[in-house]
């Protein structure tokens, strides 16, 4: 565990945290991604899409069990040797770089059309990263604080759709079904991507006051998540039509703007900041996983350390992804490897894992 904290997770907080890292700038356009294959039926999608939160939360759990000192960075070690413990491990920290910058990156294109057209890229990228490095570098007990107090600040986004149920109509979500069970499972890839950030639980399991809430506080998380995405997607298509979706870039912005609030000019800036602020706390967690991974992998420096480290190489990241099509079209070729690459990383440690259930050094560690 990391030396210069001393704070413990409780399960409260353990659930908090792993909303605030699923739910990521996906929420904009998330029914963009769906309709394509399922339209009217996107939103069910979203609840087989988190099957891959589900099983990430049950491999997690058998570690923890077993290890629950050990976060998967020494497992690797541990169990697959040094060198290929060790490039397994940056690869799996690299997941992350890939999840914060993608994610400074939208909120500048984002900020940029709705908000703030005056300022350059790379302001608000430096904006945009300053939070998310203060509160990593103040570590695990101000980061739980964080994503608790911006919960509760946001939890009235996720209410905005219930004030564009009158302006919708139930037949642009009927008849349910209707686009076949193949195209909806189709779909629910692309909504398993909306669940990446769960797996910043195989870094903190250690911080947990008891590994015996580990499960049922990561599956409430998941239920949260999965609710809302769903809840949200459910409304943008019940709003707009499964066939206007695809028209707006991000059709979740789109549902806001319909909202009407007396003395309130336009709510999209209410929306906005709401957004930023999941956004930020989003940003903060992952930004949390690469330094304190980091300071894992190597003893060159302690987590506060890489705080300052990574922070130009992220802002640079950042910068490169271009616009939104230019950085659809990156994640959509490079999110499913990592995807991919995760589910093997972790199945292949808790298979050694189960294979040597005898190892005396289990309880100890």
């Amino acid at each position: 565990m990391d030396k210069d904290t001393d704070s413990l997770i409780s399960p409260s907080q353990l659930t908090l945290i792993l909303v605030g890292s699923m739910l990521g700038i996906g929420i904009l356009n998330l029914a963009n991604d769906v309709v394509k294959y399922a339209k009217q039926d996107g939103w069910i999608s979203c609840i087989l899409g988190a099957a891959y939160p589900l099983y990430m939360t049950f491999i997690a759990n058998y570690m923890c069990k077993k290890f629950p000192k050990y976060n998967i960075l020494k497992l690797s070690k541990k169990f697959l040797g040094k060198f290929l413990g060790t490039i397994s491990n940056i690869t799996f920290l690299s997941y992350f770089i890939l999840l914060i910058t993608e994610i400074a990156s939208g909120i500048s294109n984002v900020l940029k059309v709705y908000m703030v057209s005056f300022l350059k890229n790379n302001q608000l990228l430096l904006v945009a990263f300053l939070a998310p490095a203060f509160i990593a570098y103040k570590g695990i007990k101000t980061l739980r604080r964080v994503n608790e107090l911006i919960f509760y600040l946001s939890i009235l986004m996720f209410f905005i759709p219930i004030a564009v149920l009158k302006s919708g109509s139930f037949l642009n979500v009927m008849p349910v079904f209707s686009s076949g069970l193949i195209n909806i499972v189709k779909a629910s890839k692309e909504t398993a991507f909306a669940y990446s950030g769960i797996e910043i639980l195989f870094l903190i399991y250690p911080y947990l006051q008891s590994s015996k809430d580990l499960k049922k506080s990561t599956l409430k998380s998941i239920l949260i998540t999965m609710t809302i995405y769903t809840w949200v997607v459910f409304s943008v298509i019940y709003y707009l039509g499964a066939d206007i979706v695809p028209k707006f870039t991000w059709s979740t912005v789109v549902m806001s703007e319909a909202i009407v609030i007396p003395v309130i000019n336009n709510f999209r800036y209410i929306f906005m900041v709401l957004w930023s602020l999941i956004m930020l706390k989003t940003m903060s967690n992952d930004y949390y996983a690469v330094a304190y991974g980091m300071s894992q992998l190597t003893s060159i420096a302690k987590r506060k350390t890489f705080v300052y480290l990574i922070f130009p190489l992220l802002f640079y990241i950042s910068s490169k992804y271009g616009d939104p099509n230019t950085r659809a079209n990156f994640l959509s070729k490079t999110l499913p490897v990592y995807l991919i690459f995760n589910l093997a990383y972790v199945s292949i440690i808790s298979l050694v894992l189960y294979i040597k259930k005898g190892d005396k050094n289990e309880q100890k560690a």
